[in-house]
C-alpha cells in the first residue's frame, strides 16, 4: 500500500498564507467594484428622479392648459332639471348640446387656434389658459321633453332648462 504524502507544518502555513492573501485581494477588488457599482446606481437613480421631476412638471403644465372636463351644476326641481355650465372664453357656435335617452352630453372648444401659435423666435414662459376640446356626459335621473327644452348662453355661462317627462304610475289591483 502506498503511503499518503504528509504535508509538513511549514509548507501548510506557507500555502495558507498565500490563499489568505489571494482571498483578501479578491475581497478588496470585490469591495471596490461593489462601491463603484453602488455609486453608479446612485447616479442613475438621481438622474431618473431628476428626469421624473421634469417629466411630471411638463405633464402638470399640459394638464393645466388642456380642459379635462366641463364644470356644471345639475339642479333637480319637481318637474324640471336645470343645468348651469361654466364655459369661459367659449363662443356660442363652439358649443354642442345633445340628449340621447337620459344622457346629456355637452361639448365645447376652449380658446382660439391663433392664440396657440407663438410667432417667430419666442417661447411660452407661462401657459395657463385652457385650450382645446372638452366634453362632459351625465346621466339624468329621468327622461326629458326634448321639444320643450331650452338653452341660453350668456357671459360664458350655458343655462339649460330640461322639463321632465311625466312618469305615470299604475296601481294594479291584485285578484
Amino acid at each position: 500500500m502506498s503511503e499518503k504524502p504528509k504535508l509538513d507544518k511549514e509548507k501548510y502555513d506557507e500555502i495558507a498564507g498565500k490563499v489568505d492573501k489571494h482571498v483578501e485581494k479578491g475581497k478588496n477588488v470585490a469591495g471596490r467594484m461593489a462601491n463603484d457599482f453602488g455609486k453608479t446606481m446612485d447616479d442613475i437613480l438621481v438622474n431618473l428622479k431628476s428626469f421624473q421631476k421634469d417629466f411630471d412638471s411638463k405633464i402638470s403644465e399640459y394638464k393645466e392648459t388642456v380642459p379635462s372636463k366641463i364644470d356644471l351644476d345639475l339642479i333637480d326641481s319637481p318637474d324640471t332639471f336645470y343645468v348651469k355650465v361654466n364655459l369661459p372664453g367659449v363662443e356660442k357656435d363652439e358649443i354642442d348640446v345633445e340628449i340621447v335617452d337620459k344622457d346629456l352630453t355637452i361639448t365645447a372648444f376652449f380658446g382660439d387656434k391663433s392664440e396657440e401659435a407663438c410667432e417667430g423666435d419666442c417661447q411660452f414662459l407661462i401657459k395657463g389658459r385652457t385650450y382645446g376640446p372638452a366634453k362632459r356626459t351625465i346621466s339624468l335621473p329621468n327622461k326629458v321633453k326634448m321639444d320643450d327644452s331650452k338653452a341660453e348662453f350668456s357671459n360664458g355661462v350655458l343655462f339649460l332648462e330640461l322639463p321632465k317627462v311625466e312618469v305615470k304610475k299604475l296601481k294594479m289591483d291584485i285578484k
